[in-house]
């Protein structure tokens, strides 16, 4: 098993105009990697001697603020996908969690300096690729090739 370890947190929008859609964050050019490559509604490295509730909550808090996070039922979030894949010749593990959010908690956040300001939102019909696709990722969803396959199955395409 990989010593590395990311936690993803995916959340699904249910009520609203965007009900049904998965809400995420795209990477700003202000980013020092993987620029404007989209992301889980937040996402990010497990520290070390950190467990994975703390990490996520940890990446909420960093990434979308405090009140945001503090409107989060962290003991509710469902583990939803463990996953393996290999970055710069790292084994990583990939542990992802997934929720449903009313749509207007969504106003409570308070998006980080690497990252867009707004949340996008994707549904079934809409396109979006694996970083493996070539396609760019300035003006397309373009997420990591795991996070890609997650999509997809919480989409069910």
């Amino acid at each position: 098993m990989a010593n590395n370890k990311t936690v993803s947190v995916w959340l699904e929008i249910e009520d609203g105009k965007n009900k049904g859609k998965i809400a995420l964050q795209k990477r700003s050019a202000k980013n020092k990697t993987w620029k404007f490559l989209c992301q889980a509604t937040w996402a990010g490295k497990v520290e070390e001697n950190e467990d994975l509730d703390e990490a996520a909550e940890r990446e909420c808090r960093e990434e979308l603020g405090n009140s945001f996070c503090a409107s989060i039922d962290f003991p509710n979030l469902e583990m939803s996908y463990k996953g393996e894949f290999v970055m710069k010749n790292e084994d990583w593990s990939s542990y992802n969690y997934f929720s449903k959010i009313k749509e207007k908690s969504l106003k409570r956040i308070k998006m980080h300096k690497e990252a867009l300001p707004d949340i996008l939102f994707v549904g079934k019909d809409d396109e979006f690729y694996s970083l493996n696709s070539g396609k760019d990722p300035k003006t397309n969803i373009v997420l990591f090739d795991d996070q890609y396959k997650i999509l997809k199955k919480l989409l069910k395409k």
